[in-house]
């Protein structure tokens, strides 16, 4: 090999290892609640401590949903392909769980203090 492919190589080590560093930083936040969404409409917000396992009907179908241990997963369904349930147990914000013949959709929220802080200077005309 010559010395530019080592440079080269080194290179892409530098990016892949700042990329990775700045993705666990991201997905490091502490997460919050539980938002479920049901044909794009907010359904039920949970927050991440509880317990739960219930039924959501839709006129597609069914998605049986159990909160646990700090997370959220689908534990059954009745679309054919069961997409949702291979999601698994999900527990960080930059996770979901997404049904699309039932047209469920979950998903784990983190709120930041500085987040909440912007949101409030927004002035609305």
């Amino acid at each position: 090999m010559k010395k530019k492919d080592f440079i080269l190589i080194g290179l892409v080590l530098i990016v892949v290892s700042i990329s990775f560093g700045i993705n666990t930083i991201i997905n490091n936040k502490d997460s919050e609640s539980i938002e479920i969404y049901v044909d794009n409409k907010l359904y039920k917000t949970y927050s991440i401590d509880d317990e739960d396992e219930f039924k959501i009907n839709t006129k597609d179908g069914y998605n049986i949903v159990k909160i646990h241990n700090g997370g959220v997963e689908i534990t059954e369904a009745s679309c054919p392909d069961k997409v949702c349930i291979k999601s698994g147990f999900i527990t960080k914000s930059s996770e979901s769980i997404v049904c699309l013949p039932n047209k469920v959709n979950i998903k784990i929220i983190t709120h930041n203090k500085n987040e909440q802080k912007n949101q409030e200077d927004i002035i609305v005309n």
